[in-house]
């Protein structure tokens, strides 16, 4: 079986770490730009396919300077150091000869340490008790479609208490999760701007870092099981608003977290 992710996110390697790939039309906004997930997993999509990468993906700071729109997207790799068990990419995607996107990635082979310490998971509602998150927001981009989501916490278009909400998260077509996936999904909450205001306020991320804790043995007990997306936001006021999400396997791993800022209008 093929799974959409894998399938919209087929890079192709030309030479001299150069990639190429069509805009997806599945991960797209109603804008016509791409997903900003979409964006960011291929451009670690195209540092996992590098050869000379050693490690796995650890994580991703990338710079969000215009949309992405349909047409051929081009991704330029280059390691910019390497050390013994650490590497560090630079990654930017163009179209039509301007770039759109920079990324600056980090691989990296760690070890098991005696320390094992991490957040208390959030208690909340089981995916069960969640409500479905096409049946509150039927008008959504094409793209969440891909995604079964279920509200535990925090209603969109509502004044909430706090910007805080709580998803159950994993891909509609049971994928499982890895490390380039990641990518995307901690990019798929809502703004907050959406959950302190009943009115639609349009907007954009700008910048977007995510980092990786999980071991390949996590992700792969994580499966294709639904995993907690926690978002949260210090800030929405002067057109800005943040971001920090915190991703949970459903048995109480935290596999990733990421924190971005946008503008909107």
């Amino acid at each position: 079986m093929t799974f959409t992710f894998d399938r919209e996110t087929a890079i192709v390697a030309l030479e001299d770490g150069q990639f190429t790939i069509q805009a997806s039309d599945v991960y797209r906004n109603p804008t016509g730009m791409a997903f900003g997930g979409w964006v960011a997993a291929i451009a670690a999509q195209a540092v996992e396919m590098h050869p000379e990468r050693r490690g796995p993906l650890v994580s991703q700071q990338i710079i969000f300077m215009t949309g992405v729109g349909p047409g051929e997207v081009k991704l330029s790799v280059k390691l910019l150091r390497a050390g013994s068990s650490t590497q560090f990419w630079r990654v930017e995607l163009s179209q039509n000869g301007a770039m759109t996107n920079a990324a600056d990635i980090v691989t990296s082979t760690r070890r098991p340490t005696d320390i094992d310490y991490q957040v208390e998971m959030p208690v909340t509602k089981s995916p069960a008790d969640s409500i479905s998150l096409p049946s509150v927001n039927p008008v959504a981009p094409k793209w969440v479609t891909h995604y079964d989501q279920r509200i535990a916490k925090g209603m969109p278009f509502a004044v909430n208490e706090s910007p805080e909400a709580i998803v159950w998260i994993k891909e509609a077509d049971e994928r499982p999760v890895d490390r380039v996936s990641l990518f995307s999904i901690l990019d798929t909450p809502m703004p907050r701007t959406f959950f302190v205001t009943e009115k639609f306020r349009p907007g954009s991320t700008v910048t977007m870092a995510t980092y990786i804790y999980a071991s390949d043995e996590d992700l792969e007990a994580a499966g294709s099981d639904y995993m907690m997306l926690r978002v949260t936001g210090a800030t929405v006021r002067n057109s800005a608003t943040d971001g920090r999400a915190e991703l949970w396997s459903k048995s109480g791993i935290l596999l990733a977290t990421s924190s971005q800022i946008g503008f909107f209008r």
